[in-house]
């Protein structure tokens, strides 16, 4: 049986090593005492952020645009929290991070994706067009290799750019 696994978002902020008036946010993941942190990769100046609500005062487009995004960072992670239970995966924070940030183990692999296509349709497919898709496997491959320095990706991480090979 799983411990109580209740987790709790918290956003803060921390100062600039160099002197500033801007805060770096940050998140903090924390399940049963074990916790984890991460900048969400935005700053905002003192007098706009709301140490009690944890959230950004007033209503300028980029406070409101910010705690949107705050929002969905919360959302995101309780979901993926929610998940995780109902797979009756190991909760941690370090695995919620992940499968937020899309790096855990879940998810197929396009040359998992091509390999299980390639083992299930050779017994209906001509040698000639197995022999392509055989082929179409290797070159890409080779095009995760030389265009981004990687062995196979996510299914979920495949974009555009991608797909027209820029």
């Amino acid at each position: 049986m799983q411990k109580n696994n209740r987790l709790t978002i918290n956003f803060f902020t921390r100062k600039h090593k160099v002197q500033s008036e801007n805060l770096i946010i940050y998140c903090r993941i924390t399940i049963d005492g074990e916790r984890t942190d991460f900048s969400i990769n935005r700053e905002i100046k003192t007098n706009l952020w709301d140490n009690n609500r944890k959230m950004g005062k007033g209503f300028s487009s980029y406070v409101i645009s910010l705690n949107k995004y705050l929002d969905q960072i919360y959302t995101g992670l309780h979901e993926a929290h929610r998940l995780m239970m109902a797979e009756e995966k190991l909760i941690t924070p370090l695995s919620i991070k992940a499968r937020f940030f899309g790096e855990d183990e879940g998810g197929k692999t396009l040359k998992q994706l091509i390999a299980y296509h390639n083992g299930t349709m050779h017994t209906s497919l001509r040698p000639g067009t197995r022999k392509n898709y055989h082929n179409t496997e290797r070159c890409v491959g080779l095009f995760l290799k030389e265009e981004y320095g990687i062995e196979d990706i996510k299914l979920k991480k495949i974009e555009l750019l991608f797909y027209i090979g820029l």
